[in-house]
């Protein structure tokens, strides 16, 4: 401390020595603007520079000459001339975080006031470099090398040339190759082939996430050709629960959520109204097998792609490609309230979407270089940046687009205008005949309205509801608001109400309508019904499109927005980029008053050169058929993440991916027909089992089929199946769910058909944070962001769910309800047990199951009778124990 006062006192000499003296802004002559050596220099030698002087400048800042501020530190240029709200040291001195405390005393408003005069009217002075806006955030950080490009995941793929192994009668597929390769340098081999009906349910989950009826089971033995499972595979590639399984997979790396705004209340729901559109999208397009690079495009720049402001109709492309661009709306934003829809949230916004696309789409924890170059991938700050540029003309943060101003209509504006004129022509009738059928129904109403009135209200408040409810909502004051909320569930008239009291038998204190004036009333109420139903209708889309001029995009000082460093242009990852070819050059033609921006990035991560767009799709593909990835770590490629462990299989099979034009369900074909992939996941017999273990206890190496666990979805859907109770429909509005004061979420019993709370998990209300309690047990992932990896647990809270869980027991009730249907209600012990098995395992039971079972069986329906159950019941409770023991079993909520 003595040592900074010190250099305090010998800069004020210094100035006093030169004849300057800290200045207020009146002593600056009329309108003149303010000159740094006579009164900028002055107040910050007497402020600043005893740390931020010539000798040894904290972050290398020096306020001493005006060349030397304006070089900047470290992290960047502090002054933008003519722009003092956007320089850095504007913003310190004005909100006193400069001098820090305890270091100097603030600057006066009058100091304050000079030095924003006098960067509002400066220029660079001649010395300084004229290149300073373009220097790197951190100027010790070097640019991306050729050595930075040699790490494997930053250098485009090759497909090698096929390996030769010694057992070329296991190879079936070119995965077979390079895996049996790789065992053989080890000295192993692959594991026996699992049993037909274990392959079959295998395939089952992997594909469609449903296990396989019994019927199919019979068929599927039945098959005697050669080529019986591949057709089995070839089936359920074509089903559409194809898309749903694999839909789920897309979303979860989407990040879809069914709500808007703020996630963190229970009992709070705010349903983001057409979103489950973008879901339905993505389950259609894995059913069409639409080309990945295609369906990607569409999702970062579907709005580029066609011309839908001009088109007189839209066609199902262009409706596709607007709904697409729903995955870059599932960011949380809450700049629908307007007091949280300000620069800070709305930047937010902005990094969570570079964030999105960086860990989804190309593998890479881009988001570490928000704040300051990469610290262990050569991704500068810079390129943050850039990256975030490609999106601005959307998510413009001057000319900002709120959520609920985020839909486009699903039809051309040439179309809507002509459903409004349609319309129009129907309303003007639809209105005359309201306004006879009310003139015959409002005095019954007011009657029944002021009835009610008097019996829910003190007389002495009656006047002040009544005037409540006849202002219009809008023109409400509070306490009317108040009124209207506590009181519009017990006065509101509802129809039903209204026809009891129009029916000729009235209600008690009431005469009823005279029957001329009723038939009247029906005959108008059945030709505004038919009106209504003659207008017509659009939806709504959430998507994405330029909005104004894109704005200028600054690279932020240590990720914050109120230090903003030096312009930059929109760009790409310089180091998955060709040398000198990482800027943004907008593609042209197919967009229509667009930047076309964000295409240039989909033509960049699809090009055939791309180092990872194909390989991060390859390695997932690959994670949901094994349990784990080639690449362990599915969202980071990177220094930090894990090496491939079959680094030129990846790379074939991502070359091969590209080549056949980016078909996902040919890669499943290839993968799931190999050797590799039909093994058993036991151990093999002899003396490879011990070495096998001992060389490679992790299976890295594919020695054998991982052991998986059914996702949180899949278990419950399969339950629903096995007991008969699943809905099959596809697609529409969510499910809604039901939160109970203790905590637990069940599925809401008031959905649009009686077996909607069976519909696939897919289906429900999709919530950040409070999802089916249920699914909650089993892992199913809290959406902060996107879900690139699904962790697993097993603890008991699962094994007390699957036991005393209320929709499981009763879905053992209908287990047994069905097993009666399949097996016969009369059948014997045996065949039902059998049955049983077939429906929960896909496989028939072992003798000593049989007996195990049989004994179950018995030991339950004497309980039942022991507690005076008649034999009919004690018989269906037992099935039902059957039931909920084999769907709690470790055999159906793993996959062999």
């Amino acid at each position: 401390m003595i040592e900074t006062a010190c250099r305090r006192l010998i800069a004020v000499l210094a100035c006093a020595a030169v004849g300057v003296f800290p200045l207020d802004a009146a002593e600056v002559p009329g309108e003149q603007a303010p000159q740094f050596g006579q009164h900028v220099h002055p107040i910050l030698a007497a402020h600043c520079t005893a740390c931020h002087g010539a000798a040894a400048p904290a972050a290398e800042l020096d306020l001493t000459t005006e060349a030397s501020l304006m070089r900047g530190s470290v992290h960047g240029p502090v002054v933008i001339p003519g722009a003092p709200e956007k320089s850095v040291l504007f913003h310190k001195i004005s909100n006193r975080s400069m001098p820090p405390p305890g270091m100097g005393t603030p600057l006066t408003a009058e100091q304050i006031e000079i030095i924003r005069k006098w960067m509002d009217a400066s220029e660079p002075a001649d010395d300084v470099d004229p290149q300073v806006a373009e220097v790197p955030a951190d100027p010790k950080t070097p640019e991306v090398s050729e050595e930075d490009r040699k790490f494997w995941a930053f250098q485009t793929p090759v497909k090698a040339p096929l390996p030769r192994v010694k057992k070329a009668s296991l190879v079936r597929t070119e995965v077979d190759a390079f895996v049996l390769a790789k065992l053989e340098s080890k000295g192993l081999t692959f594991s026996k082939e699992a049993s037909k009906l274990t392959l079959m349910r295998r395939a089952y989950f992997d594909l469609i996430g449903l296990p396989p009826s019994p019927h199919e089971v019979r068929e599927f033995l039945a098959d005697k050709r050669r080529d019986a499972y591949e057709r089995l595979i070839d089936r359920l590639l074509d089903s559409p629960h194809y898309g749903e399984r694999w839909g789920r997979h897309w979303l979860d790396v989407a990040g879809y959520t069914d709500e808007k705004g703020f996630a963190n209340d229970l009992g709070i729901v705010m349903v983001n109204e057409g979103m489950w559109r973008y879901r339905d999208y993505v389950v259609r397009s894995f059913n069409n097998d639409k080309p990945y690079d295609r369906f990607i495009s569409e999702q970062l720049a579907g709005d580029e792609l066609v011309d839908w402001r001009n088109a007189e109709k839209y066609t199902p492309e262009i409706r596709d490609a607007l709904l697409a661009t729903g995955y870059l709306r599932t960011m949380q934003d809450l700049t629908d309230a307007g007091a949280v829809n300000r620069p800070l949230e709305r930047s937010d916004v902005l990094f969570r979407v570079v964030d999105h696309v960086g860990s989804g789409l190309l593998g890479l924890t881009v988001g570490c270089a928000r704040c300051h170059s990469h610290k262990y991938d050569p991704i500068p700050q810079r390129d943050y940046y850039r990256l975030s540029a490609v999106f601005t003309p959307a998510y413009n943060l001057e000319e900002w687009t709120q959520p609920k101003d985020r839909v486009l209509p699903d039809v051309s504006k040439a179309e809507q205008e002509k459903i409004e004129r349609h319309n129009a022509e129907i309303d003007r009738p639809l209105g005359e005949l309201t306004k006879q059928l009310e003139k015959i129904r409002g005095p019954y109403r007011e009657r029944l309205f002021e009835q009610k009135l008097k019996d829910a209200v003190a007389e002495h408040l009656r006047e002040d509801v009544r005037v409540a409810f006849e202002t219009p909502d809008e023109e409400r004051t509070v306490v009317q608001k108040y009124l209207f909320s506590k009181l519009e569930g017990a006065l509101t008239v509802s129809p039903a109400e209204l026809d009891s009291l129009l029916d000729d038998q009235g209600v008690s204190q009431f005469a009823g309508l005279p029957g001329q004036e009723k038939a009247k009333s029906a005959k108008l109420q059945q030709r505004i019904e038919t009106l209504k139903g003659w207008r017509r209708s659009f939806n709504m889309i959430h998507a994405l499109w330029d909005t104004g001029e894109p704005p200028t995009t600054h690279l932020m000082l240590r990720g914050n927005i109120e230090t903003p460093g030096p312009p930059v242009e929109p760009g790409f990852l310089t180091v998955l980029s060709k040398p000198g070819q990482s800027g943004v050059v907008p593609v042209a033609g197919e967009k229509t008053e667009s930047s076309g921006r964000r295409l240039a990035l989909a033509r960049w991560m699809t090009s055939r050169d791309h180092p990872l767009t194909a390989r991060v799709m390859v390695n997932r593909t690959w994670e949901h058929h094994f349990g784990k990835g080639i690449v362990g770590t599915a969202a980071n490629f990177g220094r930090l993440g894990s090496r491939p462990t079959h680094p030129e299989l990846l790379d074939w099979l991502a070359v091969d991916f590209v080549e056949n034009g980016w078909k996902i369900k040919r890669l499943h074909k290839l993968i799931m027909t190999s050797t590799v992939y039909r093994q058993s996941s036991g151990r093999p017999a002899g003396d490879k089992s011990s070495l096998a273990s001992k060389i490679d206890p992790g299976n890295d190496l594919l020695w054998r089929m991982n052991f998986r666990r059914l996702e949180a979805e899949v278990m419950r859907d399969s339950i629903l199946a096995v007991s008969g109770k699943l809905d099959r429909t596809f697609g529409g509005p969510p499910i809604m769910l039901d939160g109970a004061a203790d905590g637990l979420v069940t599925v809401s019993e008031e959905g649009p058909t009686a077996t909607s709370r069976f519909r696939r998990s897919l289906y429900l209300m999709a919530r950040r944070n409070y999802s089916l309690s249920l699914l909650d047990v089993f892992d199913f992932p809290i959406m902060n962001l996107n879900i690139t990896q699904r962790t697993e647990s097993a603890t008991p809270l699962q094994s007390l769910t699957l036991l005393n869980s209320e929709f499981v027991m009763e879905r053992a009730q209908d287990f047994a309800d069905r097993l009666n249907e399949l097996a016969g209600g009369g059948a014997a012990a045996e065949k039902k047990i059998e049955m049983a098995y077939l429906m929960a395992l896909a496989r028939k039971p072992s003798p000593s199951e049989m007996a195990f079972c049989a004994e179950h069986l018995d030991e339950q329906a004497q309980g039942y009778l022991d507690v005076k159950s008649t034999d009919e019941q004690a018989s269906y409770a037992a099935l039902a124990s059957l039931g909920q023991m084999l769907m709690a079993s470790n055999e159906f909520l793993y996959v062999d």
